[in-house]
């Protein structure tokens, strides 16, 4: 199978990652280490050849390169874009690129989007999921970046953050208590989105949510406007990336949006478990999946997403 992992980081070093705000002791205690492998392309391509990894699509969403409470200034989005156009064009059988975006900053962050693609040939941006303010991604500020994804026929890769109230809440379980509050946040952007009618009136977006936000799944899958996500001619166009390996969330997730909204994600370099060919197909296998929807899974529905199948 083609093995394509939709959810890995890289920034150029002139923006490197910065700490996840309230992280707990043990990501604190390794970031500089992952900060470092971040902007170090060279390591991700030397584990992609170990691991039998086809493609990777790269992204810097804004709250990993940007401090806490400030927004990410359009003159950084344009060099990391500038950047990540001009890595993917170093190698482009083996990358891909999604541009960096604040999805909040209306007219001005849409006419990145249109550059980006355009200009730059990157076939996808990725965004915060929420703003730190509060404002999710349904929120009316952020329709100017949705409506110019979805004319110009772009993914969205819709990435957690660490709210702090969700952060502090949920501190006493150590390192889930972080992944709890980012998935909550996750989720809750998912929601908005389907509330807002986002996905109803938009035909056009693909949206990709990491399964940190399996929760919001499972919740709209409950409601009348939940039967968007799994309509026959995929109204709404929501995809997961399977962000981990974990069978049963694979399955529930294919079982709703179909095999052919899912897609490989392993979160480099932030997670422990890193994407490999052994490690995607005993999931799929194990998931239930059968040939044909396995490789859709592990590649062939990435490759569609950014316009090359």
């Amino acid at each position: 199978m083609f093995i394509a992992d939709f959810h890995t980081h890289h920034a150029c070093p002139d923006h490197p990652a910065v700490l996840p705000h309230n992280a707990t002791g043990v990501l604190a205690a390794r970031w500089a280490d992952t900060a470092r492998r971040v902007a170090d392309l060279d390591d991700l391509l030397a584990e992609s050849g170990r691991y039998g990894v086809d493609l990777r699509v790269l992204s810097a969403p804004p709250a990993m390169v940007t401090p806490h409470g400030e927004r990410t200034r359009p003159g950084d989005q344009r060099r990391l874009n500038d950047h990540l156009a001009t890595v993917v064009a170093g190698d482009p059988a083996r990358l891909a690129g999604l541009a960096t975006i604040d999805a909040f900053g209306g007219e001005a962050a849409a006419g990145e989007v249109v550059r980006a693609v355009r200009d730059l040939g990157l076939p996808g941006v990725v965004v915060d999921c929420a703003a730190a303010d509060g404002r999710l991604l349904g929120d009316p500020a952020a329709r100017p970046t949705l409506v110019a994804a979805a004319e110009l026929g772009v993914p969205v890769f819709a990435h957690p953050i660490s709210r702090s109230t969700l952060t502090a809440e949920f501190a006493g379980l150590g390192r889930l208590g972080t992944s709890l509050a980012r998935g909550t946040i996750t989720a809750a952007a998912l929601l908005s989105l389907l509330t807002g009618g986002v996905l109803a009136t938009l035909p056009g977006l693909h949206v990709v949510f990491p399964m940190l936000g399996v929760a919001g799944l499972a919740l709209a899958a409950a409601t009348d406007e939940g039967a968007l996500l799994s309509a026959p001619d995929r109204s709404a166009h929501v995809y997961a990336d399977t962000m981990g390996f974990a069978p049963s969330a694979i399955r529930f997730a294919t079982d709703l949006l179909g095999a052919d909204h899912v897609v490989v994600g392993g979160d480099w370099p932030i997670a422990e478990r890193s994407t490999t060919r052994d490690r995607v197909e005993a999931a799929l296998r194990d998931a239930g999946l059968g040939p044909d929807d396995s490789a859709l899974v592990a590649g062939a529905n990435t490759l569609r997403l950014l316009g090359r199948g």
